[in-house]
């Protein structure tokens, strides 16, 4: 695909153990989650335990598992099915059909997780199922892959190591949505590191499955993800991964069911937009790095996070005593700041926004609804 979109493109603990010296803490699973036939999407969630032991993930109205984690109340399956769906020039659609891969990103840490994703895509496109994730025994040999927030985190590590051998399998590029890619700056002052405090801590534990204490919010601190892609286990990815990250500021961070707090725009699908709201006021946001209410740029666009790319480098300090606009030197892979969204963390997943009608077209990509450029522009 073209690497252009017309007025939406923006030009540790436990890192050096052996991936596989932690056996998984819950087994993971690969729902069928769409049918088509263009083409295999697998979806790969962020933190929150999606696995079998499914501690964070249900809900979200019918869906269960990994498929509820990509669902919001009023839409059912938007993102799944805007995020498949290409549209032709005769107003019909070209359908790919979808996986959505769970695992524990809860109780162990991601890089104990990336074992579980590898295992389970390895399992997928031999037609296996010796990490327990594929009972059906689907086989695709090759897929593409969207990731949303700390999926993206775990999936640069399978790429920038190529352990499991998935990288020749995957089609096309990696498209990563509100990506983890430095980690988490909420993570980091929920445990007081990286130089932020714990004051939001309150805030962030509000947020659930987001950002309570546990095992894998440790892991995705900056400072974590930093010292693997220092040791070489992140940020060398040999494919591009395309990163949608977030305007910032209140029309995005913000928005919002509870609009007239905060001044966002209102939308059906409203879990999690006051707290994201109240978690990017109390977290310092700044102009110099707009974030989405969890991820700066600096977090979600290491590559790209510069001035030619809008960022403001002469207001480098964000409020709280931290350089929160800088480059990420450590990050020397195929990575491209593609476009960028309203959304917030939240609809970033489950792609809330498309009640207002923001469906894909021939003509253009929504950047308020990331499903509708991801079906259109991403497969």
């Amino acid at each position: 695909m073209s690497r252009t979109l017309p007025a939406l493109v923006a030009a540790a603990v436990g890192v050096g153990v052996s991936l596989a010296a932690l056996p998984a803490l819950a087994t993971p699973q690969l729902q069928y989650a769409v049918a088509g036939s263009a083409g295999t999407v697998v979806f790969i969630h962020g933190k929150g335990d999606c696995s079998t032991g499914m501690s964070s993930c249900n809900g979200y109205g019918s869906g269960t598992g990994p498929i509820g984690y990509f669902m919001n109340d009023n839409n059912g399956r938007a993102m799944l099915t805007e995020a498949t769906a290409t549209v032709n020039a005769s107003g019909g659609n070209t359908q790919y059909e979808a996986f959505t891969l769970g695992y524990d990103l809860e109780n162990q840490g991601y890089w104990y997780s990336a074992n579980d994703v590898g295992s389970c895509l390895q399992d997928l496109y031999q037609g296996t199922n010796n990490s327990g994730c594929n009972p059906y025994k689907y086989q695709r040999t090759n897929f593409r892959i969207v990731t949303h927030s700390a999926g993206a985190t775990v999936i640069d590590r399978l790429l920038s190591t190529d352990w499991y051998g998935i990288v020749p399998h995957i089609v096309g590029d990696v498209v990563s949505l509100a990506p983890a890619l430095v980690g988490s700056r909420a993570s980091s002052a929920l445990y007081g590191v990286d130089g932020y405090s714990t004051a939001c801590s309150s805030i962030i534990s509000a947020l659930g499955g987001f950002g309570l204490e546990n095992n894998g919010a440790q892991s995705l601190t900056r400072g974590n993800v930093v010292a693997a892609a220092n040791q070489g286990y992140a940020g060398k990815s040999p494919i591009w991964v395309l990163k949608v990250t977030s305007t910032g500021g209140s029309y995005s961070a913000n928005n919002d069911g509870c609009g007239t707090l905060w001044g966002g725009v209102t939308v059906r699908e409203d879990d999690y937009d006051c707290e994201m709201g109240a978690l990017a006021g109390c977290l310092g946001y700044s102009s110099s790095d707009d974030m989405d209410g969890l991820l700066y740029w600096s977090d979600s666009d290491p590559t790209n996070n510069t001035a030619a790319n809008g960022c403001n480098t002469t207001d480098t300090n964000d409020g709280n005593g931290v350089t929160s606009c800088h480059y990420y030197s450590q990050f020397t892979g195929a990575y491209w700041h593609w476009f960028t969204s309203w959304a917030n963390h939240s609809h970033s997943r489950d792609d809330a926004y498309n009640t207002l009608g923001d469906r894909q077209s021939t003509s253009g990509c929504y950047f308020r609804t990331p499903g509708t450029c991801v079906g259109q522009y991403g497969l």
